[in-house]
């Protein structure tokens, strides 16, 4: 059993006209969590490697640190538009003692990342096209940094209770197992073409 106390601080401004099909805004996000420091009083040799896991992970330590943008331009007038959407977002997951990082809230990078946290653990999940699910922090290897940056250029087929709309992106990102390996200029990188299909009841 792991026990997470943590301390969350966000600041978020959305100004986006329509949030299926967005033509014009943009929308920031910066958030911190921080837990306490446990290592720092509770006495405990977690240079130990005999440490039991239950008492070395009994309390969550860290500091995590996010920052997302994203940014909508239509580049013609009328309800279709062209619209070229960019996004820059990167996170970091520190900790306090460098013998007691935590095993839970790091990055699970790679694929389509739909679900928010990967399945049976409490990594955040952070898609990238073009790539197997996880395959940039596989089994064994938790990302403690990432980045991601993305440029997309979308057109509406259909819009009305069902929107369907093209799309032509290109996006680079990487994770890093060290929070001191983080480099924005080292990416893995892809392209591609694809469509968007929004059905109310489904």
């Amino acid at each position: 059993s792991a026990n997470d106390i943590n301390l969350e601080l966000r600041i978020d401004r959305n100004s986006v006209d329509n949030p299926v099909y967005t033509r014009r805004g943009s929308d920031f996000s910066f958030s911190v969590s921080f837990t306490p420091p446990y290592s720092l009083f509770d006495k405990k040799d977690y240079s130990d490697p005999s440490l039991p896991l239950s008492d070395r992970y009994r309390f969550l330590e860290y500091h995590k640190w996010k920052f997302k943008a994203r940014t909508f331009t239509a580049l013609t007038s009328g309800q279709k538009c062209f619209v070229l959407m960019t996004r820059v977002e990167f996170g970091l997951l520190g900790s306090y003692n460098k013998n007691k990082k935590s095993p839970f809230e790091t990055y699970y990078m790679g694929g389509d990342g739909m679900s928010g946290y990967s399945t049976g653990s409490a990594e955040e999940t952070i898609g990238l096209r073009g790539y197997e699910n996880g395959s940039l922090t596989p089994y064994g290897a938790e990302g403690y940094a990432y980045s991601r940056m993305s440029l997309e250029l979308r057109y509406p087929f259909l819009l009305g209770n069902t929107t369907i709309y093209g799309l032509g992106f290109v996006e680079a990102g990487n994770a890093w197992t060290e929070t001191s390996k983080f480099n924005p200029f080292d990416m893995k990188r892809s392209a591609g073409l694809g469509v968007r299909i929004f059905l109310p009841m489904v």
